[in-house]
């Protein structure tokens, strides 16, 4: 049959359905949903069923507001969609995310069928709204906010009928629609049964995507995260409860709005409205065993389900600026450090010396234990100096993926690489030019970085991955470190012309432990933490205080503040006692810190002493660290009697790296040497 006719008997088709409705029996579930979409299409929207032509697309500049929009949305929807597209490639399905306007904001191709797939209008920019395009997937998807399969000629416009569309919206924490996540085809089997295993799959990750944006958008309150069996927990999570520290409901995801917080036409308003217990007793469960699922049983239906708590994210500097923690301060500190604890004589030393170097072009090194506060001294040498109405950006080395750490410090331009945002990003460096950049646990920032970090110190310009010329930048560097940063620097694991680059002034902060005003300390983070919780007035029974002060706080002040938190959520009357306090305070456990042996056959020092400079063939004689890499390398070789694959795996390098070391090192294997030669090497 000739398009021609195919059009007009589409078109006969809808006419008829619209028209003389069928008294017959629904065809199938969505049937009589998808006739209401007819009907729209034709009668108020006005849309020519035979119209032909491809769908309305945005200009490029339409096309950069409506991302802008969902910037935040994107970039957590950017996982789910790419999972979705990989699934799905290979049965020749294209994956689209649109907005709440149908505009498709984002879009993976099938690539031998890109051309075709662009033609038919399966693009960025593309409008697939119903007041466009008539009854589709996206369109109708977004009109009542529920998963929609459009198969074939269930189409309205005669241009989308050989389609197939398996579309399931995304809602916001009011069930306001966010976006539409939809797989389509250009071609399909006749029978609709052949797209519901596509339409399960679009479904799991259009949930994936709304669970992942709600536990975002409630980051700021405690989360509960709740199933109905414990070990799918940590992989799976079927409810999201948001509360406050009252104990009052905030929000969820769809699921418990729909299933949990509104049940039978009543709104649960605290969690005791819907569990058998309290907040604190929700509290005090989680702490009793942190991160390990607890029962609750629901209060209506008797329900079991298992729970586990998520702590807020940490509160900002304005909210907790606006309350009456300004009382704790030092007026006759310096600028930047009144809101620290100075009684320590040793702290106050150090911001002594600080004050003075802040204002100069001089780098700074903060040393000590996890959780000294390192981060909030170099805030205020910041907040000190200058640079104060300029950004303070803040990296931590140790918690980002080494495969991100690069474009997240230095940036990139848009298409550097696959995933990389249309607009690009800045990166660390460049948001932080005129201000502070602050590199915390420097010590495990990688070798190759290390590299290009000293070149950006020297030179003054950074140059973002897939940019050819370099942006100049006013940096300004405090970085920190647990770690032994000179022993380091010994076994080849941190450059030594980054190390004297960086510390050009070094500052030890000593343990809570160590500290001579740990009680000033106690009552300063108490007066913080309760004041946060509008609690003013709440204190430390005595004896409880003489147990804090005679504990060794292993987490330092971290860990203090922490415990406090626990404290003041858990307690009900004005005085925080002993039981109140996590268990280790009250059993008096001192945590043993155990040191993890590096995994079998392997050497990450030896791998780590390969510095470029013992790349560099320049015929000069061999430094002192080269020695030892070529006497490490011998050792390995020997060991493994001259096989380099298995010599170069063991030692964390490459075969073709390895190579290069061995001729700039000038390492020969024996059956190239003659006799003498050979005596001299083994020798």
């Amino acid at each position: 049959m000739d398009r021609g006719h195919t059009i007009s008997d589409h078109v006969g088709r809808v006419l008829k359905a619209i028209e003389a409705p069928s008294r017959s029996a629904p065809l199938h579930a969505e049937h009589d949903r998808l006739k209401r979409s007819w009907h729209r299409s034709l009668n108020k929207h006005s849309i020519d069923p035979g119209r032909a032509t491809t769908p309305k697309v945005v200009t490029a500049y339409e096309l950069r507001e409506h991302r802008d929009r969902l910037e935040t949305f994107m970039r957590i929807a950017r996982e789910g969609v790419e999972r979705l597209h990989q699934q799905v490639l290979l049965a020749d399905y294209c994956v689209l995310l649109t907005d709440a306007q149908g505009v498709t904001v984002d879009f993976r191709t099938v690539p031998h069928l890109e051309r075709e797939l662009k033609d038919e209008g399966f693009r960025n920019g593309t409008c697939w709204a119903e007041e466009h395009e008539g009854t589709c997937g996206v369109g109708t998807s977004l009109i009542d906010c529920q998963p929609t399969l459009v198969h074939r000629g269930e189409h309205f416009r005669a241009h989308n009928i050989s389609f197939t569309c398996s579309s399931v919206p995304i809602v916001g924490l009011e069930d306001e629609p966010i976006a539409v996540l939809d797989a389509s085809a250009l071609y399909s089997p006749e029978q609709r049964e052949s797209q519901l295993l596509i339409y399960r799959m679009v479904l799991d990750k259009a949930r994936l995507i709304e669970d992942a944006y709600a536990h975002y958008s409630l980051r700021n309150h405690w989360i509960l995260q709740l199933g109905p069996i414990a070990e799918f927990l940590p992989v799976e999570t079927d409810y999201l409860i948001a509360f406050d520290d009252s104990g009052r409901i905030v929000g969820g995801n769809r699921r418990a709005r729909h299933e949990l917080i509104n049940h039978n036409g009543r709104r649960a308003e605290y969690l005791h409205d819907l569990f058998e217990c309290t907040a604190n007793g929700i509290m005090a469960a989680a702490h009793a065993s942190p991160g390990a699922p607890f029962p609750l049983r629901m209060f209506a239906t008797g329900q079991r389900l298992f729970a586990v708590l998520r702590a807020p994210h940490a509160r900002t500097l304005p909210q907790i600026a606006a309350k009456p923690v300004a009382e704790a301060e030092d007026l006759t500190a310096p600028r930047g450090f009144r809101h620290l604890a100075l009684g320590d004589p040793r702290v106050k030393a150090n911001v002594g010396c600080a004050v003075r170097v802040a204002n100069r072009d001089i780098p700074v090194m903060l040393l000590g234990e996890t959780g000294t506060g390192k981060e909030a001294f170099a805030r205020g040498i910041h907040d000190f100096s200058d640079r104060a109405k300029q950004p303070f950006v803040a990296l931590n080395c140790a918690a980002i993926p080494e495969s991100l750490i690069e474009s997240e410090l230095f940036g990139y331009r848009d298409g550097a690489f696959t995933g990389a945002r249309n607009k690009g990003s800045k990166g660390k460096i460049l948001q932080s030019d005129g201000g502070t950049l602050f590199l915390d646990e420097i010590g495990d920032m990688p070798l190759s970085l290390q590299s290009r970090l000293l070149r950006v110190l020297a030179e003054g310009e950074v140059v973002p991955l897939g940019a050819e010329q370099p942006t100049p930048v006013r940096l300004h560097v405090i970085c920190a470190t647990h770690q032994d940063l000179p022993e380091l620097v010994r076994e080849g694991r941190f450059r030594e012309d980054l190390f004297y680059r960086l510390n050009g002034a070094s500052f030890t902060l000593p343990p809570l432990r160590e500290r001579e005003d740990k009680r000033a300390l106690i009552e300063q983070v108490m007066l913080e933490e309760s004041t946060a919780m509008e609690r003013t007035g709440i204190s430390i029974e005595a004896q409880t205080m003489d147990v804090l002060l005679a504990y060794s706080w292993p987490g330092n002040i971290r860990q203090l503040r922490h415990a406090v938190r626990y404290a003041c959520a858990i307690a009900e009357g004005p005085q925080v006692r002993l039981e109140h306090f996590p268990h280790e305070l009250r059993a008096g456990n001192k945590p043993t810190r155990v040191a993890l042996p590096p995994p079998p056959e392997q050497q990450p020092v030896v791998a780590a002493i390969a510095y470029d400079s013992c790349e560099d063939d320049s015929g000069e004689p061999l430094s002192e660290v080269c020695l030892q890499l070529r006497q490490k390398m011998l050792e390995a070789l020997r060991r493994n009697h001259w096989k380099v694959t298995e010599t170069a795996r063991q030692l964390g390098m490459s075969r073709a790296t390895f190579y290069r070391k061995m001729a700039r090192l000038r390492i020969v294997a024996p059956n190239y040497l003659d006799s003498a030669e050979r005596t001299a090497q083994q020798g």
